[in-house]
C-alpha cells in the first residue's frame, strides 16, 4: 500500500565505475548502451510504495491516481569519483497514466559538518535537481531512463539506460 503523503520519492544509485568497466565508453547520446546486468543499479523507495525489486535495477512501484513520483540519482561514490545523470524519460507501455516526467532545478540547504562544533552543522544553498511526474490513471506503465556518466572533471564517460516499471492501483 503507498504512503499516505502522495509523493513517491525514487533514489536511483547507479554503480558508475562498474559499468564503465563492464558496458565500455559510449559517446552516442541518441544510441545509449542497455545496462543489462541488474547489480549495477540499485532503485530505493519507501517499502510501503515497493511492491517488488526494492534495491534492484527492476523497483517495481505502487501508486495511486494522483500521487507524484520523483526520481533522484547519484554514484555508489556520492558523486565523487563519477556523476550519473538521468537525461532522457521513455515511455514503452502506459505513457497516458503518468504525465510526462520532466527535471525540475530547485535551490536546496544542504547540512556541512562542523569541524569546530561537531554537532552544529554548517549549511550552504546548492543547485539540485529530480525529475518529476503526476500518476494520472491505473495500471502498468514499463519506461527506460537513459543517464550518462561523467568523471570528476565533468567529461561524459558513457550513455546508457535501463527498464523499471510502475504498478498504478485506484
Amino acid at each position: 500500500m503507498p504512503d499516505t503523503d502522495g509523493i513517491i520519492d525514487v533514489l536511483v544509485a547507479i554503480d558508475a565505475d562498474t559499468i564503465l568497466k563492464t558496458y565500455g565508453p559510449n559517446a552516442d547520446a541518441a544510441h545509449p548502451v542497455q545496462v543489462t546486468n541488474p547489480g549495477l543499479i540499485f532503485m530505493l523507495t519507501k517499502q510501503a510504495n515497493a511492491l517488488s525489486g526494492e534495491a534492484g535495477a527492476e523497483l517495481n512501484l505502487s501508486a495511486q491516481t494522483m500521487d507524484v513520483i520523483r526520481w533522484r540519482e547519484t554514484t555508489m561514490s556520492l558523486n565523487s569519483d563519477y556523476t550519473g545523470i538521468l537525461y532522457a524519460f521513455v515511455p514503452a507501455a502506459g505513457a497516458n497514466l503518468i504525465s510526462t516526467p520532466v527535471p525540475l532545478e530547485a535551490d536546496v540547504t544542504e547540512p556541512l559538518p562542523n569541524p569546530a562544533k561537531p554537532t552544529v552543522p554548517n549549511s550552504q544553498t546548492v543547485k539540485s535537481y529530480f525529475w518529476n511526474s503526476t500518476v494520472i490513471a491505473a495500471g502498468q506503465v514499463t519506461y527506460h531512463f537513459q543517464f550518462l556518466i561523467c568523471d570528476r572533471t565533468g567529461a561524459v564517460q558513457g550513455y546508457y539506460w535501463w527498464d523499471p516499471f510502475i504498478t498504478i492501483s485506484s
